[in-house]
């Protein structure tokens, strides 16, 4: 399958994905208001940080190995080994420190977390093993999956009044949800664990050793603003933050499934020794990382607003948050696909060194911005850190493969958003002044500005129009 294909299929299943939580995310806070939203979306960030830190790391090991030329189903199983013995120590460390987390948490939920950490760490692991068999759109697959199952769990547990129909169904929705796309993925797995020997410890455990932070680098980004926010504000402030960072995620979802992609690809051409295709790949993976990032900055620069409303009227207070958080997607976007080729071409110790660079500066920053300039200050923090995170991992990955900026095509992409822009700008008066659902007129400027992008960019540039083509074929 082209990669271009994969990278479709993986962003229309995350797409997919996206839409189920935005669903429910808007009903979460619409019925339960966002002082609950705030409290769940801070659990959920809790166990991110708690399967980042004893898993992330792993999987990227498993990815890696599973990836390169040769039997790897010894390495699969020192992996899942590895797995098993993190998840019993952290949990009985959790229950060591349950008051504390509960008193953290603001509700008893040690025993959930344990839960919830043991299932995500299943599934992360399956989805691994998936993308290292080169079969991403099959991992994305599984996305959707998790997501309507737990939307649709959360959804009726919250209209049913079931299992306390607030915060604790909402994490045993998020349960259910990864419990089915786990088992949904174990079946189409087609490498099995064998036992393994030393030699596929260290194999495993020797990428481990760096590659760890490589994941909590990334769940720096996506959730050390919301921890650090937990110590400094109140909750309903925190669900305006996290309904502004879903909505910017959003944006993100066609960028990560190209680095999702393309991973496994370089990490085959670097095994072999074909490092010019490999650096081919990384441009290739910037020309289009901001085909939807670049357009959606322009966007909330004028619709943001009315977007927000559909949550509610209080959600508008995150315009301004919403602006700055799609520049750090954006820039971020540009870091994680060479951090990814790093590691692709089996450098996790340099990787290792620009992500403890990252984590330390975005929490450094976070604590600071935080708690001068409250929750806009968290955004500004995560966009600063991702900027300082793109130079270090340009300058290093340029030392290794000869790549080249594709300079012409991020002009195109600019041009074509300004005109968006313009247009959504002079449309936006005549729409918002007939009284129409909040979501009528989010969709009714948005669409417009869409077409006029795409359209725009297929007319200027002659490299998006051939790659549509190729990828149309069949």
């Amino acid at each position: 399958m082209r990669l271009g294909q994969t990278s479709v299929i993986n962003f229309g299943a995350t797409l997919l994905a996206s839409l189920a939580g935005f669903a429910a995310t808007l009903y979460i806070a619409q019925k339960l208001g966002s002082a609950t939203l705030g409290a769940y979306s801070l659990f959920i960030a809790v166990l991110i940080w708690m399967q980042t830190g004893f898993g992330s790391g792993l999987h990227y090991a498993i990815n890696k190995r599973l990836s390169e030329i040769g039997d790897s189903s010894r390495d699969l199983g020192a992996g899942l080994i590895a797995q098993a013995v993190a998840f019993v120590i952290v949990s009985m460390g959790l229950f060591a420190f349950s008051q504390t987390l509960n008193e953290y948490l603001s509700f008893q939920g040690t025993k959930l977390l344990i839960i919830a950490l043991g299932i995500a760490l299943a599934f992360s692991f399956v989805s691994s093993i998936l993308r290292g068999e080169q079969k991403v759109h099959i991992a994305a697959i599984l996305k959707p999956i998790d997501r309507i199952i737990r939307s649709g769990a959360q959804l009726g547990v919250i209209f049913l009044s079931l299992l306390g129909g607030g915060l604790a169904g909402l994490v045993w929705g998020y349960v259910a949800g990864a419990t089915v796309a786990t088992i949904v993925g174990i079946a189409l797995v087609s490498v099995r664990p064998r036992l393994p020997n030393r030699q596929h410890f260290e194999n495993v455990l020797g990428f481990t050793r760096y590659s760890w932070l490589s994941g909590i680098e990334q769940r720096s980004f996506s959730a050390m603003d919301t921890v650090v926010l937990g110590a400094f504000v109140s909750t309903n402030l925190i669900g305006y933050y996290e309904v502004a960072w879903n909505l910017a995620s959003l944006l993100a979802i066609f960028g990560n499934s190209i680095v999702q992609t393309l991973f496994p690809a370089i990490s085959e051409l670097a095994s072999d020794d074909e490092h010019d295709a490999a650096a081919k790949l990384v441009t290739d993976g910037l020309r289009y990382l901001g085909l939807f990032l670049i357009p959606g900055l322009f966007g909330v620069l004028v619709v943001g607003e009315y977007v927000l409303q559909i949550y509610g009227s209080e959600f508008q207070r995150a315009s301004m948050v919403l602006i700055v958080l799609v520049a750090a997607r954006l820039i971020y976007a540009y870091e994680a696909h060479l951090i990814s080729a790093l590691d692709a071409l089996d450098h996790p110790e340099i990787t290792f060194r620009i992500n403890l660079i990252f984590v330390t500066a975005n929490l450094l920053l976070n604590i600071i911005f935080v708690s001068q300039f409250g929750w806009f200050g968290a955004a500004v923090a995560t966009g600063l850190a991702a900027s300082l995170g793109l130079v270090l991992a340009f300058n290093a990955l340029r030392s290794f493969v000869d790549f080249t900026l594709p300079t012409q095509e991020f002009a195109n992409q600019l041009i074509a958003a300004i005109m968006m822009g313009i247009v959504v700008f002079f449309v936006e008066p005549l729409i918002v002044r007939i009284p129409f659902d909040p979501i009528f007129i989010a969709l009714s400027l948005v669409i417009p500005g869409t077409i006029v992008y795409f359209f725009t960019l297929l007319s200027i540039s002659e490299r998006f129009r051939a790659t549509v083509r190729v990828n149309l074929k069949i």
